[in-house]
């Protein structure tokens, strides 16, 4: 009896002991393999939203080119570098004023208005509907390449013109979520198509 009892309270001992190798193994292992697919797919959803983010300013783009021939007026597409932030401004033509001096007698007012060149303002296209687009965090702008207008640029506030006629600048815009990059660019000003590409794509012209 003795033996017996001696016997079952080893076994208890050894069972309280608490994990052996082979089970602590077991769950490491567990725990790796857990790792190594929920790792991908947090940097899977990351890449998805840089590309999301991209290609919503592709449609931005799209969408000034037509306003901009559907309403014969030109429209700006503004990257606030700096601050993460883009909206559109539209462009406004102010006739040109006379100075006092102009107003003397024998001036001719009409000839006046006929040779001045008309001055176009812009104001923040509040009727459209893009508004204020603010990249959510961690994306923001690599640099904004506009070859034939600024150069490139890696702070400060840049533009791209679409014009009535169709015609946009030349654009080259990097996005990055500090591991990758996409490039939206507009290499022919004619046709004004807009491309999206994972990567970072340069313009030399």
């Amino acid at each position: 009896m003795r033996s017996h009892r001696a016997s079952g309270e080893k076994r208890r001992r050894v069972g309280q002991g608490g994990f052996t190798l082979i089970e602590l193994g077991l769950v490491l292992l567990i725990l790796g393999v857990m790792l190594a697919i929920a790792i991908p797919r947090l940097g899977n959803r990351a890449y998805a939203q840089l590309s999301s983010e991209t290609r919503k300013m592709a449609l931005a783009f799209r969408y000034l080119r037509h306003a901009a021939i559907l309403n014969g007026r030109s429209y700006r597409l503004m990257y606030d570098i700096d601050s993460r932030m883009y909206w559109a401004e539209v462009g406004e033509v102010d006739a040109p004023e006379l100075d006092e001096e102009d107003e003397e007698e024998g001036f001719d007012e009409e000839q006046f208005f006929a040779d001045a060149e008309p001055q176009e303002r812009f104001r923040r296209d509040t009727d459209g509907p893009l508004g204020i687009r603010k990249l959510p965090e961690p994306i923001g702008f690599s640099d904004i390449n506009l070859p034939l207008v600024a150069g490139k640029l890696f702070e400060g506030i840049a533009y791209t013109t679409f014009y009535p006629d169709g015609y946009v600048d030349v654009s080259v815009v990097h996005l990055d979520n500090g591991q990758d990059v996409f490039t939206l660019y507009v290499l022919n000003p004619i046709t004004g198509q807009v491309f999206v590409e994972p990567g970072y794509l340069s313009w030399d012209g």
